[in-house]
């Protein structure tokens, strides 16, 4: 019983974990000239020379105000 007990809170609580992980990326595409908001676990490679991660946030709407204050200066328009 306590094995069936102890089994059934680990598949309840190891995906919760890694949902309360996801974090968000501003990230520069070189190509279009455009930034945007990614979640991390989404995020494009940025191997080569296209993206350039400008920022890492907690939640979404951190990433989108800081995306807002990056307009002009390290995104463009």
């Amino acid at each position: 019983m306590k094995k069936s007990l102890i089994t059934a809170a680990l598949i309840f609580c190891i995906p919760q974990l890694a949902l309360a992980q996801e974090t968000f990326s501003v990230i520069l595409d070189n190509t279009t000239n455009a930034c945007r908001v990614v979640s991390t676990n989404n995020i494009p490679s940025t191997q080569g020379p296209r993206y350039k991660r400008l920022g890492e946030y907690a939640t979404m709407d951190e990433a989108n105000q800081a995306l807002g204050s990056m307009m002009g200066s390290q995104c463009p328009k």
